[in-house]
């Protein structure tokens, strides 16, 4: 079957919304109430554990109508069953002081987070989405892509930053290793 890939867009913002909500989180808890908002913010790890799911959503919609949070949506039919947060790495604003020697003065790409129905796992949904944020990044004069996938074995549930395998395919190069954690790039 074909899935469509669309942009998130202000019409969309309800989609992604209830798609997040309506999925099952039981493997990671703490993730059910984020919206993908983690990365967006600097708040302190107390301060993050306090904030309420609802305070996410109404961020993320906020930050979706003002075009700031961005990324993609796949779709089987009308049903939603895929998400990939991908944005101006500039955005992530947790991740600066880790990645500002790789980046530097260039406008670099990001994706961080792939949420994917389990039921469409494994069948290409998030290499579909990253394939397509790759893409638009290159239209929009992107320098490079930047991503930070996280292995952690006997847990494939938990490959939310995705694979090794899918960024390689696309001709991502492992550029630093931390532990389980591969920074890739690609320049374009």
């Amino acid at each position: 079957m074909k899935y469509v890939v669309k942009p998130l867009s202000p019409g969309l913002a309800t989609i992604f919304t209830e798609y997040l909500e309506n999925l099952d989180f039981g493997h990671a808890p703490h993730w059910s109430t984020c919206f993908c908002r983690f990365y967006h913010t600097s708040c302190s790890g107390e301060q993050w554990q306090n904030r309420t799911g609802a305070e996410n959503r109404a961020e993320a919609i906020e930050e979706i109508q003002a075009g700031n949070m961005r990324g993609y949506l796949a779709f089987d039919g009308d049903k939603c069953i895929g998400w990939c947060n991908a944005n101006n790495v500039r955005q992530f604003i947790r991740l600066e002081n880790d990645i500002s020697h790789i980046i530097r003065n260039q406008k670099v790409g990001c994706v961080i987070c792939f949420v994917i129905h389990p039921e469409y796992r494994k069948q290409g949904v998030a290499r579909l989405l990253l394939k397509q944020a790759v893409e638009d990044f290159r239209a929009q004069d992107f320098d490079a892509v930047l991503a930070i996938p996280v292995d952690i074995k006997g847990e494939p549930e938990k490959l939310y930053r995705g694979t090794l395998n899918m960024y390689k395919e696309l001709g991502f190069e492992e550029i630093e290793k931390h532990n389980n954690l591969s920074v890739m790039w690609l320049t374009l």
